[in-house]
């Protein structure tokens, strides 16, 4: 059975799929950045790379807290690794874990607003969790006028890909649509696609796991506006990306899981940090008089 460290401000690793999403979702929730506020904030955290962790389900994470502290957890599931966003999981840990409101998700620029808030309960968990987009993700002060959502019908999907000239990405991507029956499909709307340029260049893929990369990056490098849909199946996931007008496909990225996990590398346990001196810029939403 495996132990959690002390520590006030877990972040758990439960997805052993993708190591290269994982370390940049470690990396980036532990970096600075500067807030709405035009402060910056960092988030001190004691990470858990752990294989013993590996798909344990919120409940038994929370089953292996003896008494808060934690009173709080960030767990970096396959969503995680999966989106594009990366959003990570914030849980609390005294409330059942079968109520919605026990959990959001923080995207990881955004994390140490939630992790200084919680740490010293200078905002509660509901407070925070109520600063969320309408999709339970917190973005931040301001975020939720600017993250957009409209739905695409299954046939209009499917419609889009046997329209786009023939590839070899294109004929899977019409192979695996028709394995799906969801009638209606969450897409956000993109204000300039060089902002998701930058996320997915930012990261390490297998080539042999991925279909559709050049084409993707090329598209998403001219920027303008577009739909982005996350497309998920048991053995990988598609991020497909449509005009915003007719509907048309403008690229789509296939990235299939690891057969088997590769090895950790570079996160492993690491002691708590110190906390942010007096006098440093309190971070978005706080009141630190």
């Amino acid at each position: 059975m495996p132990t959690l460290p002390e520590g006030q401000s877990l972040l758990i690793r439960t997805y052993f799929g993708n190591d290269g999403a994982w370390e940049q979702v470690a990396r980036e929730s532990q970096a600075p950045h500067v807030q709405d506020s035009g402060y910056e904030a960092q988030a001190f955290l004691t990470v858990v790379d752990d294989p013993e962790f590996a798909d344990m389900p919120v409940p038994s994470i929370i089953g292996l807290v003896e008494s808060p502290p934690p009173d709080y957890l960030f767990v970096v599931d396959q969503r995680t690794c999966d989106e594009t966003e990366h959003s990570v999981l914030v849980v609390d840990t005294p409330t059942d874990p079968d109520d919605e409101a026990a959990t959001f998700r923080v995207v990881p620029s955004r994390l140490a607003v939630i992790e200084n808030n919680l740490s010293i309960a200078n905002l509660s968990f509901d407070e925070l969790r109520s600063g969320s987009d309408p999709d339970g993700v917190y973005r931040g002060v301001g975020a939720s006028q600017a993250t957009q959502e409209r739905q695409v019908r299954r046939e209009e999907l499917i419609a889009a890909a046997d329209n786009a000239d023939d590839s070899p990405t294109v004929q899977q991507l019409r192979e695996d649509l028709r394995k799906r029956s969801v009638p209606v499909w969450p897409a956000m709307v993109v204000t300039d696609l060089r902002d998701h340029y930058d996320a997915i260049a930012g990261q390490t893929y297998n080539s042999e796991l991925t279909v559709g990369y050049g084409e993707t990056l090329e598209v998403l490098g001219r920027g303008g506006p577009g739909l982005g849909i996350h497309f998920s199946l048991v053995d990988s996931y598609w991020s497909i990306y449509l005009d915003s007008n007719g509907l048309s496909l403008l690229a789509a990225m296939k990235v299939i899981y690891p057969s088997r996990p590769l090895p950790a590398q570079g996160f492993s346990r690491q002691p708590r940090k110190h906390r942010r001196r007096a006098g440093d810029a309190c971070p978005d939403g706080a009141d630190c008089r």
